[in-house]
């Protein structure tokens, strides 16, 4: 797999753009490398709570500024139990 290229940077550095170069460095610490060490494990578990907290009690408030699209957040969170192998009861299907 050939590394992904960074994000272009320019002679005008934002904050924005320094959050991204960490967030970029962070992210490329977990693509496997080509000599076929894996990348850290996932923490299902972790991920689970995450989504059951989200699907039960809602999202938190500080998603309130992107409510136009709690669709697509509700999506995004049945589609990540989809990518967990992890089936919905009954009763969370129906709500």
């Amino acid at each position: 797999m050939a590394a992904p290229r960074p994000a272009p940077v320019d002679a005008f550095p934002t904050q924005t753009s320094d959050t991204q170069a960490d967030t970029e460095a962070v992210l490329l610490r977990h693509i496997p490398s080509n000599d076929g060490t894996s990348p850290s494990p996932l923490s299902k578990s972790s991920h689970m709570q995450f989504l059951v907290r989200n699907l039960v009690q809602g999202f938190p408030e500080r998603y309130v500024s992107q409510d136009a699209s709690q669709p697509w957040l509700l999506f995004w969170t049945i589609q990540a139990f989809s990518v967990l192998q992890v089936g919905l009861d009954p009763g969370n299907k129906q709500r």
